[in-house]
């Protein structure tokens, strides 16, 4: 259950955002996954909590945490994680040096 809603949402998205900030020679991708994720994790919290019953009640609350929430924070986490990775293995790095 874990593995399924946060670990593999995490690595995932960890590896898309690697990619996307390596690869491309343009920056403007680099801001595509954080948007389409974030534009993803609202419309399924949306859709779920108007969508729960044909009554026209809300959803409680906490499936709204459980189901879009935790997966969110593993491809959020994951996104930040790859950026991270990026920055620490492609950036310049400047060395100071002794005088």
């Amino acid at each position: 259950m874990f593995l399924g809603l946060f670990l593999l949402p995490l690595l995932l998205s960890l590896a898309l955002e690697y990619g996307v900030c390596r690869l491309p020679k343009r920056r403007f991708w680099r801001f595509i996954p954080p948007v389409l994720s974030a534009v993803a994790a609202f419309s399924v919290a949306w859709f779920r909590w108007h969508g729960w019953s044909d009554t026209g009640e809300k959803a409680p609350v906490e499936t709204l945490l459980f189901v879009p929430g935790i997966t969110a924070l593993g491809v959020f986490l994951g996104l930040f994680l790859g950026w991270r990775l990026y920055k620490r293995l492609w950036d310049p790095r400047i060395v100071k040096g002794d005088r």
